[in-house]
């Protein structure tokens, strides 16, 4: 997720300025420039080794340690402390040191050799050069070209594995590479391009690209989006909650490319499914899963060969029996007081045969759940990703299916799905024969695949009070959203405290509760004396929600959407333009 900055202004006015930045008109790059990021700043040192010899200034080695270095004059003293002289040191892995004035105009380059050059162990592409700051530390930087920038960008922002869509990561590419082309420069008075943490745009280097992000860098080489021949702020969040917001409502200024869309390509209709099993409750379906309904079966599945029935109804006799057929190699001093301890029998209820069976599964650990998200379900064809991996898988007619609401497992024999539900499959030969799914409102919107497209948490009456202790309003009483945007974002909201009450903007309210997104909704919890207790804070979405939707691109291009079709969607009114 990328957030809006320019240097050396702090805060919402940072990200105000930058949307009203003047550009050249009609950008022209005739050759593919050179980035500049700082990977390391203000640091007070660090290693560089590769496997391959490179060189600093003239010196080759395989391995090099920066650090900073208190000179003094000659002599033994007494010194002033103008006598003090902070310098770079440099130490080659032959053990030589040399020092170098701590200059912010001077760079003391170091080139690569048939090697990639290491960072504290993290590989990069390209040179480096490092610098000393006015503030006594260093900066280290790394410069290659454009492209090479990208690859290890790319993954980071969009990551493949999660999101293996080809034409979601090229519209990604072309954001990212949009975004250095107007902001190359922008810390240019610290001697680089761009920073490389999500203030900027999130750089890794070498060690994170991935194969699938590559080829969507190379098959949109040089392109950028443009708004009347000018390169557009590129701005783009994790997951939009369904709708993007108005630039104007989150940083202040209009953008005519950037207002508030509905995230969807296509409107799938939910398809639905049945099973011809249905259980009374989850702890009957387990056992119905495992085929489980007395010892017997019970030593079966869990490949225990000769298991035979209880010889007597009491607690000890009980204990006796499980212990000798499931636990033989178990030392234990009491059966009873060992199987109460591991869970398997309740030292308040009745042991009753059900809940005895199916703790005794439980302890063992025999179910093998995977967690999953679904893809597509036409019906007949289950496609859910698990892990990084697609996978295609059928349902069985008998499967036994619940739906979580809360931490509830409700059985269902019917239903249907959209796609983006997350889900615990039990698989057997590419066969779904249980499942758990879970899935908030049903909504075609694009970024369903997103785990936080509905997200809710809890703060505490002292979590609260603590979060608004910034605002000097003594403590939360209650919290007044005053406006919405076209999304459903909170724009202006009133916090009304013990001792007064503030107006603040929706984006300091999601600052203030630490909450992943301003679409936010609030219940509130009190006591018969009307006291708070505490809220609960329902929302969707991960970030500002202005410009490019991430997960809800990668949803546009299951969808069957282009990289094109998703810029286009998300950025009103623009083109895309090769400039190199």
């Amino acid at each position: 997720m990328k957030m809006l900055k320019v240097r050396g202004i702090g805060g919402l006015g940072r990200l105000r300025l930058l949307l009203g930045f003047v550009l050249l008109s009609q950008v022209s790059l005739p050759a593919e420039p050179t980035v500049r990021i700082g990977i390391e700043r203000n640091v007070e040192g660090f290693t560089l080794s590769s496997s391959a010899p490179f060189v600093i200034e003239g010196i080759s080695t395989r391995r090099a340690e920066f650090l900073i270095v208190i000179a003094l004059a000659q002599g033994e003293g007494p010194f002033n402390r103008d006598d003090l002289e902070t310098r770079i040191g440099v130490e080659t892995d032959d053990e030589r040191v040399f020092l170098r004035p701590m200059d912010p105009s001077t760079a003391i380059r170091v080139e690569p050799g048939d090697a990639p050059l290491r960072v504290d162990g993290s590989a990069y592409r390209g040179g480096l050069e490092v610098r000393g700051t006015s503030r006594g530390s260093l900066t280290l930087v790394n410069e290659l070209p454009l492209e090479a920038y990208l690859l290890g960008v790319v993954p980071n922002e969009l990551g493949p594995n999660t999101f293996p869509e080809l034409e979601a990561l090229k519209a990604q590419s072309v954001a990212a590479r949009t975004y250095i082309v107007r902001n190359l420069g922008q810390f240019e008075d610290e001697g680089f391009d761009i920073c490389d943490t999500d203030f900027c745009q999130v750089y890794g280097g070498l060690d994170t690209e991935h194969p699938l992000a590559t080829q969507a860098i190379e098959e949109t080489r040089g392109q950028i989006a443009t708004y009347e021949g000018e390169p557009i702020n590129a701005l783009y969040s994790s997951t939009c909650g369904g709708r993007t917001e108005d630039a104007e409502n989150v940083f202040g200024e209009a953008v005519p490319y950037l207002v508030s869309t509905i995230c969807h390509y296509e409107h799938p209709d939910p398809q639905p499914f049945e099973s011809t099993t249905v259980y009374r409750n989850w702890e009957e379906g387990l056992l119905g899963i495992a085929g489980v309904d007395d010892f017997a079966s019970a030593g079966r599945f869990l490949g225990i060969t000769n298991v035979d029935s209880p010889s007597g109804t009491s607690a000890e006799e009980l204990a006796s029996f499980i212990k000798s057929q499931f636990f033989p190699t178990v030392p234990a001093e009491s059966d009873l007081l060992f199987l109460q301890e591991q869970g398997v029998l309740s030292t308040t209820d009745e042991n009753r045969m059900q809940d005895v069976l199916l703790r005794l599964l439980l302890r063992k650990n025999v179910f093998e759940w995977q967690d999953a998200r679904l893809i597509h379900w036409d019906g007949e064809v289950f496609e859910t990703r698990i892990g990084a991996e697609i996978r295609q898988l059928s349902l069985a007619p008998d499967a036994a299916v619940f739906r979580r609401i809360g931490d509830e497992r409700i059985p269902v024999d019917q239903g249907v799905w959209l796609g983006g539900e997350s889900m615990e499959l039990r698989i057997i030969d590419d066969r779904i024969e249980a499942l758990v799914y879970r899935s908030g409102p049903m909504s075609p919107a694009a970024d369903r695949y997103s785990p936080l497209a509905n997200w809710q948490t809890h703060r505490s009456s002292e979590e609260l009070d603590q979060a608004i202790r910034a605002l000097n309003i003594g403590n939360l009483d209650d919290i007044v959203i005053l406006s919405r945007g076209p999304s459903n974002r909170a724009l202006r909201v009133e916090v009304r405290g013990t001792d007064g009450e503030r107006v603040i903007e929706g984006s300091r309210l999601r600052t203030l509760f630490s909450l992943r997104d301003s679409l936010v909704y609030i219940d509130e919890e009190r006591n018969a004396d009307r006291e708070l207790l505490g809220m609960s804070f329902f929302g969707g979405g991960w970030g500002h929600g202005v410009g490019l939707c991430q997960v809800g691109a990668y949803g546009m291009a299951i969808d069957g959407a282009s990289a094109e079709e998703i810029l286009k969607t998300y950025y009103r009114g623009i083109e895309i333009e090769r400039v190199y």
